[in-house]
């Protein structure tokens, strides 16, 4: 019998199925979802074969679950932060940086065509998962339009439009860069859909980037070479 993680075995069931998504996440981040076999994830997970398949009968439905957490955790952060947020503009700000983060945390960057690579059938619930995350920027582009902070227009080009703005970034690790490209994709988003300059925060100058660069690279000569 297999050891029970956990001091419960719900609690077992629901540590397992965390561990293959996090080794699900980290396997999207180095190849393509086609790629992976239902091995190569229970052996990063750390579990047996025969413990992924009691949890999901093979690795679309493991994807599918992955997405609906991915999909659950933002739709509850974001509310968290813009249903207390008067201003359409700042709840527009909020969920581009949300967006930025969420898909660097699931690897979702790297999923541009994932549906190309599932069954019909299940890749439809993909879009049931895009639709859930479309839906809660289009009800924001919506009320700035009602409130006039950007003209009128068709929000569901809108949304699609950010999210194909969206979705090939990757967020780097360097706190100096993935502030700037957070702020850089905020520009661009707030510009596109036609926000006042007043709204959009000034970005860092070039000379500024390359200071911090620079800085970074000098002070990883000084590190320790062993100390991590």
């Amino acid at each position: 019998m297999p050891k029970i993680i956990g001091d419960s075995l719900e609690n077992h069931r629901a540590l397992t199925r965390h561990k293959l998504f996090d080794a699900l996440g980290g396997l999207l981040a180095e190849q393509s979802f086609d790629t992976i076999t239902m091995s190569q994830i229970a052996s990063r997970a750390n579990v047996g074969r025969t413990a992924v398949y009691n949890h999901f009968e093979d690795k679309e439905v493991l994807l599918l679950a992955y997405m609906n957490e991915a999909t659950a955790e933002f739709s509850a952060l974001l509310h968290e932060s813009i249903d207390t947020e008067p201003d359409p503009i700042e709840r527009l700000r909020i969920y581009v940086h949300a967006h930025l983060e969420m898909t660097s945390r699931y690897h979702l960057a790297s999923r541009v065509h994932l549906r190309d690579q599932m069954s019909t059938e299940k890749s439809e619930h993909l879009h049931e998962h895009a639709g859930v995350i479309g839906n809660l920027l289009l009800n924001i582009l919506i009320d700035a339009m009602k409130c006039e902070a950007i003209p009128m227009q068709d929000p569901h080009i809108l949304v699609a439009l950010i999210h194909a703005c969206l979705s090939g970034q990757r967020l780097p690790s360097d706190p100096d860069k993935r502030r700037a490209l957070c702020v850089a994709s905020e520009a661009f988003v707030l510009r596109a859909v036609g926000a006042s300059s007043e709204k959009i925060h000034a970005l860092p100058s070039p000379k500024k980037c390359a200071e911090a660069e620079e800085h970074n690279t000098q002070a990883s000569f000084m590190r320790c070479p062993v100390a991590h």
